[in-house]
């Protein structure tokens, strides 16, 4: 659990490191009970509403179509500003 911590961590002051002025803000995700492990992390842009998902063990597809597990990065789609409290933000098009 330790470990999962500071690499959140980590890749939390990566990215905002990386950032200009704030723009990517990077949120730890719990990991359900019973899950396979792993750390994971939501990475949101404040700027244009993109959201991903950033995973240390997730099932990825190799260029020669063996499937392994690895970190990677998941994008989500983006957002949009709501109206109202409470409301749901659908996924816009792209």
């Amino acid at each position: 659990m330790h470990k999962r911590v500071v690499m959140l961590g980590l890749l939390a002051l990566a990215t905002q490191a990386l950032a200009e002025d704030g723009r990517y803000e990077a949120l730890p995700l719990a990991v359900a009970d019973g899950g396979k492990g792993g750390g994971r992390a939501l990475i949101l842009d404040t700027r244009d509403g993109h959201v991903w998902v950033w995973s240390e063990n997730e099932l990825l597809n190799s260029p020669d179509g063996q499937r392994r597990y690895g970190s990677g990065f998941i994008y989500q789609g983006k957002l949009r500003p709501g109206t109202k409290p409470g409301e749901i933000i659908e996924q816009q098009s792209r």
